[in-house]
């Protein structure tokens, strides 16, 4: 039995070129050429019956032996003990006061460094078995909290480790995608890598309700005041000008009863209360022409009133006021209290003055 030495075709007996590939046959191609066969990696089969078992089998599917005594795959076993051993030397260290509680949040340990560079380092395994089995440890070693923003009492150590862990998990997820997309197996590391991602998402998401539930009130409050002024403001300014209109007609009808007097009283009570400067003017303006109409229809008929505006009506006229020219009663107060004691103590230093100046001996010279 021949082959062909280019593409491994079983050759016919006397042809000169190979049916397949057409690759010329030489006398070395008939002359006991054998094909070569080499096995790599373990088969597995069952102890009862013989038949060859696939991954992960708890029962033969030929006898239905019971397979006991499954053991985890070396190179995964391996790694989570490096992991303990690393684990198991971790220091703790007490923290004195606030600021090195606080500064040791913002650090990696040393321990926590070791671990995380072991697991950037641990070369990817090409079985399925161990791509499963190292998915599993990766996947169950990692801390969701440290996705939550609004938690504070995660460390940047636990955030490190758990940044190396899902990186490994993705490393493992797109190897067994490339190598094994179209076996069941991959299928169950697809599961944990969407599971994963899942609890991650979740997480995050609980971080952005916290911080919205702690200071999104703010602008909640903010803009139930400003519907609340928006609605009652205008219902307030109706009130006010229903108010100030009454008291104009209360006016006009005192001039007409001829009580000038009163009516000076009520002019002198036009004030409007609101916040709109604008109206504010209007109405000090409103106030001060009844003023004049009351004082000149009293006049007309005889009648001499006295009116003195109040200090109010003084400052609608913009006259200054002692808060508007930058001193309070305070200060005046404090400088007519000082003013006594500055007084005397000028004059001592002027007579201090006229005795050094001879003054005094000159009139006590007089007296004598």
């Amino acid at each position: 039995m021949a082959y062909c030495r280019n593409c491994g075709t079983q050759l016919i007996d006397g042809a000169k070129f190979c049916q397949k590939c057409g690759y010329p046959v030489s006398d070395g191609n008939t002359k006991n050429t054998q094909r070569q066969h080499e096995f790599t990696g373990k088969l597995y089969k069952c102890p009862n019956c013989g038949e060859v078992l696939k991954s992960f089998e708890l029962n033969c599917p030929a006898c239905g032996y019971e397979l006991r005594g499954a053991k985890a795959t070396s190179a995964v076993k391996e790694f989570a003990l490096k992991l303990e051993a690393i684990e198991s030397r971790r220091e703790y260290e007490k923290p004195h006061g606030l600021f090195s509680a606080a500064e040791a949040k913002q650090r990696v340990s040393k321990t926590d460094e070791q671990k995380i560079s072991l697991i950037k380092s641990f070369s990817i395994p090409n079985t399925k078995e161990d791509m499963l089995e190292f998915m599993i440890l990766a996947t169950s070693s990692m801390n969701m909290r440290t996705y939550d923003s609004a938690n504070t009492d995660i460390s940047k150590s636990e955030k490190e480790v758990n940044a190396a862990w899902f990186s490994k998990v993705q490393q493992v997820y797109e190897k067994a995608k490339r190598a094994y997309s179209a076996d069941s197996t991959f299928m169950e590391i697809k599961e944990l890598y969407d599971s994963c991602n899942e609890k991650i998402k979740k997480s995050k998401k609980k971080g952005v309700i916290k911080w919205v539930l702690m200071i999104g009130w703010v602008p909640i409050v903010w803009i139930v005041v400003i519907m609340i002024l928006v609605i009652t403001n205008p219902k307030e300014e109706a009130k006010e000008l229903e108010r100030l209109d009454n008291i104009v007609l209360d006016v006009q009808q005192a001039l007409d009863n001829g009580e000038y007097s009163h009516a000076l009283r009520i002019a002198d009570s036009i004030d409007y209360q609101r916040y709109d400067m604008e109206m504010e003017r209007k109405w000090d303006i409103e106030r001060e022409y009844w003023v004049e109409k009351v004082l000149e229809k009293a006049t007309e008929n005889g009648i001499d009133l006295e009116y003195t505006p109040t200090p109010d009506i003084d400052r609608a006229n913009d006259e200054p006021s002692d808060s508007e020219n930058g001193t309070g009663g305070f200060v005046e107060g404090f400088k007519d209290g000082l003013q006594p004691g500055l007084d005397a103590a000028q004059e001592n230093i002027d007579e201090f003055n006229r005795i050094l100046n001879g003054e005094e001996s000159s009139d006590s010279d007089t007296k004598e």
